[in-house]
């Protein structure tokens, strides 16, 4: 497993030698390649497009709209590679954040803030951002093999004020995040390979029923803190949009599972109203829905992006 690790830092030093457009050409053939050779998440992700595309799983667009999802997330890869080596300088040049002042609305309650998105476009970097411009991000983690790499990470991104912590010691962390009025953030998309240690509610996505991992709603309900829908879209020529949608605030009422749902069903509904204009910035590659067939190949795989 060290040989991952220093797999990563050969990747980093390559990176950031190699002139940008070389390094993102190579990673979109990259992407490209993996799309043809890894045929079972090939297969996954031609099903979840389906879905979202309204057509069937072998049809060229859906394969089309799927290889780009490979290439682009090459491209995410990169950009997590040179992460490191980005000046703040540089990083607000690249990024705009439309819509700051449902940050600075959120934020005034004094109960901090959740912000949720999916794993699309580029969120690594407007998170530095967004830490630097408001608040640090306090965040639950998947623990990397090998711990070096793990822990050259969490390095990486405490330097932004962006705080990772196991899922042992996440909930506690957050909530004292959230007491001191700063935020933290979920990517929701998990489906029907979720972690069984967490809890879910089902809801209805893209016209079929999934489960969104419940946390967002929990902790909302538990703190008064409002939640944040967004995500970052990334343009062909780099720049980052960041865009969020305003802050929902629960509004208690005496059924708290049906709180949990409505809310979830609510962040599903905003989350679709995105990925829809931009698909191929989706990076889907687990089974997202109860009726595709990959979903039985797949077990609970706990994949990082």
């Amino acid at each position: 497993m060290i040989a991952l690790y220093w797999a990563w830092r050969l990747g980093m030093f390559l990176t950031g030698v190699a002139p940008r457009r070389l390094s993102f050409a190579a990673a979109r053939t990259l992407g490209n390649i993996s799309y043809y050779v890894m045929p079972l998440r090939r297969r996954i992700a031609n099903e979840n497009f389906a879905h979202v595309l309204g057509k069937p799983s072998d049809d060229p667009e859906v394969r089309r709209v799927a290889r780009l999802s490979f290439q682009n997330f090459a491209c995410h890869l990169r950009d997590v590679m040179l992460y490191p080596s980005t000046s703040m300088a540089e990083l607000e040049s690249r990024i705009t954040i439309h819509h700051g002042e449902y940050f600075q609305d959120a934020l005034a309650l004094g109960k901090g803030a959740i912000v949720v998105s999916a794993h699309f476009g580029n969120m690594d970097m407007p998170s530095a951002v967004l830490a630097r411009r408001y608040t640090p991000f306090t965040l639950v983690s998947e623990t990397l093999r090998p711990q070096q790499l793990m822990d050259f990470l969490t390095r990486i991104r405490g330097a932004h004020n962006i705080h990772l912590f196991p899922y042992d010691r996440a909930p506690r962390k957050i909530i004292e995040a959230l007491k001191r009025n700063e935020m933290t953030a979920f990517l929701l998309d998990f489906g029907v390979t979720h972690h069984f240690d967490i809890a879910t509610v089902p809801v209805i996505f893209f016209g079929a029923e999934t489960n969104f991992p419940a946390g967002p709603a929990q902790l909302a309900l538990l703190t008064g803190a409002p939640i944040i829908v967004g995500h970052a879209h990334v343009a062909s020529d780099g720049h980052i949009d960041a865009r969020v949608t305003p802050p929902i605030v629960i509004q208690r009422s005496h059924d708290r599972r049906r709180d949990m749902q409505m809310t979830m069903q609510e962040i599903a509904r905003r989350m679709e109203s995105f990925i829809r204009l931009y698909p191929e910035q989706w990076y889907i590659f687990r089974p997202m829905w109860k009726d595709g067939n990959s979903k039985l190949k797949v077990r609970n795989s706990r994949l990082v992006y």
